[in-house]
Parts: C-alpha cells; structure tokens; sequence
C-alpha cells in the first residue's frame, strides 16, 4: 500500500474511507513513514481502538505501550495507564493489572479512582465468565477481585468463589474459604 498523504487530514479522509481491516494495515504503515506526533497519535489511538473492538489485545496493547512512549503530560499518561489496564484486563492478562496500577499510582498519586474502575471491570468480566459457565476464567477474575474489596461486598464474593471452588473440585480450598468468611 503505497502512502500518498501528507499531514493529519489527508491521512485521516483517507483512513474514513476504509474497512477496519484495510484501515488497520494503512494506519500501521502511516505510523512507521512518519516522525510527527501528532500523526503518530492519531494512528496509535485509531490502531488501539480497532484493536479492542476486533479482540485483538495484545495488539492494541502493543500500540497502547508505543503511545505511552511519545506521550508527555502526565494527565494523557494517566489516562492511557488507566485505558492500558481496561485492556489487560478484558484480555485475561490479570497478573500485569498489577504493574499498570502501581505506575498509574506513581504518576499521579490518586489512587480510588482508578481502584473503583479495576473493581468495576474485574465485575464485569465476572459477570460475562457466570453467564457463560467459564468456572476456571471466573476463579481467575475472582481471585483478583476478592483482596480489592472490603467488608460485605468481599463476603458475597467469597461466597461466589466457594461454589466456583466446589465446582470445579477443589474441595480443600473451599473449605479453607468457608472457615474464614465472616458470617
């Protein structure tokens, strides 16, 4: 595909007329012909987000961590820490919530915002795994969530993580849980 275009506005009129697919391979080509940032941005954020919406997230991870990259102010970082741990999360990538959020916290210092959203998604994702029947995906998701949450609303999810525990066999755990939940 041969690039034409010279700025932003020609790039992105050109880019309007595409099918994702085609729009994919044209904005990853744009992105390595030109040096400008704000090209560069635009084809980062567009590739992110026709990434997520195909379910290709290591992909739109890997266009999430090159905008990181060229990123300056702290509020953009911020955000794009907070979109970064959306996607790791939709894509099952649990262990490096963690990493995402600790930088999140070193950059800006507000904490419960983001906190909030990683509890809302972690249900979400519960969610989509109990109507599905996926016992080993929600354990995961559970497993995560449960050391974020405090109080009664720790406990109703302890509660769902020992059926999931006695459904998929795990005697010895479930019992463990059982003991320890407050009544």
């Amino acid at each position: 595909m041969q690039i034409l275009e010279d700025n932003l506005e020609e790039i992105k009129t050109k880019a309007d007329t595409m099918s994702d697919f085609l729009k994919m391979e044209y904005l990853e080509i744009c992105a390595n012909k030109f040096t400008e940032l704000n090209i560069l941005k635009y084809c980062y954020m567009e590739l992110i987000r026709l990434y997520e919406t195909k379910i290709l997230y290591l992909d739109a991870l890997k266009y999430l961590f090159k905008l990181q990259m060229i990123v300056t102010s702290n509020l953009e970082k911020a955000e794009l820490f907070g979109k970064e741990i959306e996607i790791l999360i939709k894509g099952g990538y649990y262990e490096r919530v963690d990493g995402a959020y600790k930088n999140y916290v070193k950059l800006i210092g507000n904490f419960y915002s983001l906190k909030r959203k990683i509890i809302d998604l972690y249900k979400s994702e519960a969610g989509k795994f109990e109507k599905g029947n996926k016992n080993y995906s929600l354990l995961k998701v559970y497993e995560r969530l449960i050391p974020m949450l405090g109080g009664s609303e720790r406990n109703e999810y302890q509660k769902k993580l020992v059926i999931v525990y006695d459904k998929l066999g795990k005697v010895r755990e479930s019992l463990a849980l059982e003991k320890t939940i407050s009544v």
